[in-house]
């Protein structure tokens, strides 16, 4: 592949949509901004023309990208050369990639091609992946990544080149999803929230072109035909919401797969937009269980590792889901053909009894102002209105319990609820920092924060625990600084 290539004439319409994607708002705002005035002449027809020549501008664009975008392979490197007016290059070292991941999207998949995105170690944007491949054969991708896979292991010297080949054909089969994990998957994700947001976040950017005056009225004429017809209403709303949500996660994990070939953990799924990501399990950096309040009471949970590197504007990169939902008596057996090294099964050690007030302190916080003024605005009532503290209680009560650490070796465990329950697993040679802080009412009760942070993206991912007693915080960090004998 040292001669130069082209990517297919398809990624100028990918380059037309993506810029015409971030222009969407401001664009439909234009074409629509005389919708309630007459004018005659050009002057009506003015937004439409400008909103034409924009779509013009942005195709031609695209096509002048695509026809001055080229890569090849040469010395050892991935060379690019890119730009819309000024060229520029830019040279990767094999040695620097670590991942390819494939997506082949609605406008690939017609034409058997790919998306290919570059991960590297140490990028220098981490804004975005370190180079793009809008749109090559499944041939190319696969040929490109044969031949950088090779490079890098016959470098390393770790496997000859005919069990490399091998290796790439086949690979162990760790976790797939059936259409039955799909469906409880999609039950529970609790997505019909997420829908209804999208649109009403989605409706909110046209509130201009929205008669909502004349909206309401109908609104309110509605309400009057009866309270059982208004409620039926919102309860089939909530079902499609939740219906849309379920088809959303069938369409998004369809065919998930993961499998070990040899040193990589290859990732598939989705069925309009199918990817493949590859994780160098040498990036790993901790591994995090997730609980929702839905799937917990079934036994289900959702396991994702920390990787290092990935970029902002795409956190799936940094933090992956591996086993988007399992039952959690399977995680230790799954896992251990990943990361031996791990241990899932650890018992975790709690918080004392004495921060339970603490607990219980703080969530009452949250309903405290709507208590009082509910009690002051219609008292004797409004005392009633201090049942509203039985379910904050309840959930503080389940951070209480939810909370806990453990050391295993050079492995540290820590469990922390917010909605979810949340238990990071790490070894001491990821931890990047040990935190450990202590207010001054936390000091009279002999208790301290902890929260440990490991790689992932550019922020880190962390795991804590809050109002764990002085000792065993001191445990902690003694086990992760030996040399340092108190806080």
């Amino acid at each position: 592949m040292s001669e130069k290539k082209k990517l297919h004439p398809i990624s100028a319409v990918a380059n037309f949509l993506k810029q015409l994607k971030e222009l969407i708002i401001p664009f439909v705002f234009l074409v629509f901004i005389n919708r309630g005035e007459s004018a005659d002449g050009i002057w009506g027809w003015l937004p439409f023309i400008i909103g034409a020549a924009i779509l013009v501008v942005l195709l031609i664009a695209g096509i002048i990208k695509w026809l001055r975008f080229a890569y090849w392979l040469e010395d050892g490197e991935l060379r690019i050369e890119y730009g819309l007016f000024v060229k520029k290059k830019r040279y990767i070292p094999f040695e620097r990639i670590q991942s390819l991941n494939l997506t082949e999207g609605i406008l690939q998949r017609p034409f058997g091609l790919v998306k290919v995105k570059v991960e590297t170690a140490g990028s220098t944007d981490m804004k975005q992946a370190e180079a793009e491949l809008t749109a090559i054969s499944k041939a190319e991708a696969g040929e490109l990544q044969r031949i950088i896979n090779e490079a890098k292991t016959a470098k390393r010297n770790k496997v000859a080149e005919e069990e490399n080949e091998v290796v790439q054909e086949s690979g162990e089969v760790i976790f797939k999803m059936t259409f039955r994990d799909l469906l409880l998957m999609g039950t529970t994700s609790g997505g019909a929230g997420v829908v209804i947001s999208g649109v009403l976040i989605f409706l909110s950017q046209f509130d201009e072109l929205i008669p909502y005056e004349r909206v309401f009225n109908e609104v309110e004429q509605f309400v009057r035909s009866g309270v059982l017809l208004v409620t039926f209403v919102v309860i089939a709303g909530l079902l499609i919401a939740w219906v849309a949500a379920i088809i959303g996660t069938l369409i998004v994990y369809a065919d998930f797969t993961v499998k070990k070939q040899g040193d990589d953990l290859i990732i598939t799924r989705g069925l309009m937009e199918k990817k493949q990501m590859t994780v160098p399990l040498n990036r790993i950096q901790g591994v995090r269980m997730e609980e929702n309040i839905l799937r917990q009471p079934l036994g289900f949970a959702t396991v994702k590792i920390e990787s290092a590197g990935g970029s902002i504007l795409e956190k799936e990169s940094s933090t992956i889901q591996i086993l988007p939902m399992v039952k959690k008596r399977r995680v230790a057996e799954i896992m251990k053909d990943v990361l031996p090294e791990y241990n899932f099964t650890v018992d975790l050690m709690p918080v004392p009894k004495r921060s339970l007030k603490r607990y219980l302190f703080r969530e009452s916080l949250l309903v405290s102002a709507a208590v009082i003024g509910l009690s002051i605005a219609f008292w004797p009532l409004g005392l009633w209105s201090l049942l509203l503290y039985l379910p904050f209680w309840l959930f503080g009560y389940s951070k209480y319990r939810s909370a806990g650490w453990n050391i295993n070796d050079t492995q540290l465990t820590l469990r922390h609820r917010f909605i979810e329950k949340n238990t990071l697993f790490m070894k001491k040679y990821r931890i990047q920092s040990l935190e450990t802080t202590q207010n001054i009412f936390q000091g009279k009760k002999e208790l301290a924060n902890i929260k440990a942070i490991v790689k992932s993206g550019e922020a880190g991912a962390a795991g804590k625990v809050i109002d764990l007693d002085d000792e065993s915080v001191r445990s902690i960090y003694q086990w992760y600084y030996p040399e340092k004998q108190s806080l």
